[in-house]
């Protein structure tokens, strides 16, 4: 075994390279270290250090001035251009010539040449333009196509054809060219009418004659003066008499002047308006709006009904002044409430219902929040007191003027009163209490009685 082993190492060192590397590999070897793929800690350390904290500038911090004059730039240099004066030949440069000039040379023997820069050139993207080319419609090879364009050429011709022959018509009518026949007097012209109502007949013969409307408006012989005979004859029928808004200013919209709409945009949606087309959330909240409003109003008007009444049931007429605003907004009538509660419950819950609809489909920031009874009966509270502060002046006016009424009964002999008690038998006695019927009645008994006791 120890003779194998020696065995191999004399093959191993008789196998080894005679030529061996230098130092300097050796040593750039084992400095660094072969690429693995992962980062050292040191490295990703000093990485994020540098990234955290920018390293400070070291040295002296000078201003650019001062590095232009420690180093100016080199410039490089070039060819110097020496100009020598020059004296004219003549003596004087007001005679002499700009051009060399030949002798016997005029003018017309000149000969223009065109400039390098004029010339076409790829490199100078001089290109000459092409003169341009009719437009050659392609001849269809079809037969079918070809008989489809001769019908159609044979068309319009007929049709520039005829409508030539109703102008040459309606000029003859006109007088605007002659007959044919000479220059004699019997020939020609017509005579030009002497009042108003001829020259109107004129005008609708005109129109009547004149008036052509053809197959399409491209045709040849749709022309300005044909749209104007149309035109014409549509004013004479008083067409435009009946146009909406005429003779009022045009209604402008805001949206029309607005940079940010476009024109289409602005156009479509006058369409819309105009059509009553809303998105469903409009709708929704017009809707809504309204069952709002009706139930407010609904509840407002009940509310003051019965504070009115119950103040002046409770309250004697002469102290109904006596109320000022701030009673009235403090009035609270707990009965009432009570009784009336189920129905407003029952109200708010199909306005809520509505409101719970309207927000499914309404963006989110035109939303609205549930209605509650104790908000909407707080408003009840302030706004009606003005109209119950109205009602109550009312009541304290016809107060007054029922006892005016009665007071003057007496010395009347009871016509008046009579009168008053008939009124109230016709059905406004809801605007009298109690004792002031009663005092009416008793003041009409009352004169009844003195007239009796008159007569005998």
């Amino acid at each position: 075994s120890d003779k194998l082993f020696a065995d191999a190492a004399r093959e191993e060192a008789q196998a080894r390279p005679r030529h061996r590397k230098s130092s300097r590999l050796t040593a750039l070897e084992n400095e660094h270290e072969n690429w693995d793929g992962d980062e050292r800690i040191e490295d990703a350390v000093l990485r994020m250090l540098v990234d955290k904290y920018k390293p400070l500038r070291t040295g002296a911090i000078q201003s650019a001035d001062q590095k232009l004059k420690l180093s100016p730039p080199s410039l490089s240099p070039r060819r110097q251009v020496v100009v020598t004066p020059k004296t004219p030949s003549t003596g004087s440069w007001a005679t002499e010539p700009l051009l060399p000039s030949k002798k016997d040379h005029q003018p017309w023997h000149t000969t223009f040449k065109v400039p390098e820069h004029a010339t076409s050139s790829i490199k100078y993207a001089s290109l000459p333009l092409l003169p341009p080319q009719p437009s050659m419609k392609a001849t269809p090879v079809d037969e079918k196509l070809k008989k489809k364009e001769r019908d159609e050429k044979k068309r319009l011709e007929k049709a520039r054809r005829l409508g030539s022959a109703k102008e040459a018509t309606l000029d003859y009518r006109l007088g605007i060219r002659g007959s044919g026949g000479g220059g004699g007097g019997g020939g020609g012209g017509q005579v030009n009418p002497v009042s108003m109502k001829g020259w109107t007949s004129l005008v609708e013969d005109k129109i009547e004659v004149g008036v052509f409307v053809p197959s399409h408006p491209f045709s040849p012989c749709w022309n300005t003066a044909n749209a104007q005979r149309i035109l014409q004859k549509a004013r004479q029928a008083g067409v435009f008499q009946n146009i909406k808004g005429r003779g009022k200013p045009l209604i402008s919209s805001t949206d029309e002047a607005n940079p940010f709409i476009a024109r289409e945009e602005f156009l479509m949606n006058r369409i819309v308006q105009r059509n009553g087309a809303v998105p469903q959330w409009v709708e929704l909240q017009g809707e809504l709006d309204n069952s709002v409003s009706t139930f407010r109003e609904l509840l407002r008007q009940a509310w003051i009904r019965r504070v009115v009444n119950v103040i002046t049931s409770t309250t004697p007429a002469a102290f109904l002044h006596t109320f000022t605003m701030d009673d009235i907004k403090a009035f609270r009538d707990k009965d009432w409430e009570r009784r009336e509660h189920a129905y407003h419950q029952v109200a708010l819950d199909e306005v809520n219902a509505l409101v719970r609809k309207y927000n499914g489909v309404a963006p989110y920031q035109v939303r609205r929040p549930y209605y509650t009874h104790n908000v909407e009966m707080e408003k009840l509270f302030e706004d009606s007191a003005e109209d119950i502060h109205a009602a109550l002046q009312e009541r304290i006016k016809k107060d007054d003027t029922a006892k005016k009424v009665a007071a003057n009964g007496s010395q009347d002999e009871g016509g008046e009163s009579s009168s008053r008690v008939n009124a109230i038998i016709d059905g406004n006695y809801e605007l009298w209490r109690l004792q002031d019927v009663f005092r009416a009645w008793l003041h009409a008994i009352l004169s009844k009685f003195r007239r009796r006791h008159q007569s005998n």
